[in-house]
């Protein structure tokens, strides 16, 4: 594998695709497991799409010399401010005509799987123990680069971007057997703060309160 260096900035337009495969590729089990096969690639993309376009500057990615995309976060700052986007930008009624016109590759039965799993995720966000606008809302790191702190590092430039945006505090989620993840986010200054689960099962949130430090 090249060992070149990489840089950490703004994503872009174009960059939609690869992020969009570098999720899929990253999240297989779970995108298999919600839509029965591996959708359209445009499926994805348009999801990116409107996440990008909401708060352009919480959209990074890690991206090589070369121009490779190796690894991305979205790290809003505002998660209401992207469901207005999606409802008044007329993102959710052009996905819906995608989906029904079946150029996304999946059907009825995928979409009730993924509400039904998102439900108990709005119940634990309007909690206000739980609460938090602000949000690691998805993170990802090609496999081959994985182990050379790009999450970190990605993560890094996310909350001092939120930094900027003054917010007082930070929430993800996450499985809770993937140590690899839990233990870059701990040792940015998350602490676990409860559970939630979905069809797929269990998720520990995790807080970040930012006026605490982070390496």
């Amino acid at each position: 594998m090249d060992r070149e260096a990489y840089v950490i900035e703004q994503a872009q337009k174009e960059d939609i695709p690869a992020i969009a495969a570098l999720f899929t590729a990253a999240f297989r089990e779970s995108v298999l497991y919600y839509c029965g096969s591996l959708p359209e690639p445009k499926a994805m993309e348009d999801v990116f799409t409107l996440v990008r376009e909401s708060e352009p500057e919480a959209a990074l990615v890690a991206r090589t010399a070369a121009g490779g995309i190796i690894g991305y976060c979205f790290a809003p700052s505002e998660l209401s401010g992207l469901w207005r986007r999606g409802i008044c930008g007329g993102h959710l009624f052009f996905w819906a005509w995608r989906w029904l016109t079946g150029q996304y590759g999946f059907r009825f039965r995928p979409l009730l799987v993924i509400l039904a799993g998102k439900i108990s995720f709005f119940r634990s966000a309007l909690t206000p123990a739980k609460a938090a606008d602000a949000r690691i809302l998805s993170i990802a790191v090609a496999e081959d680069w994985r182990g050379r702190k790009v999450a970190q590092q990605l993560m890094h430039h996310a909350l001092r971007y939120l930094e900027c945006r003054k917010v007082s505090r930070v929430r993800l989620e996450v499985r809770p057997d993937n140590g690899p993840a839990v233990r870059v986010y701990e040792k940015m200054g998350f602490v676990a703060g409860g559970m939630t689960r979905d069809c797929q099962g269990p998720w520990l949130i995790m807080f970040k309160e930012m006026g605490r430090r982070h390496v």
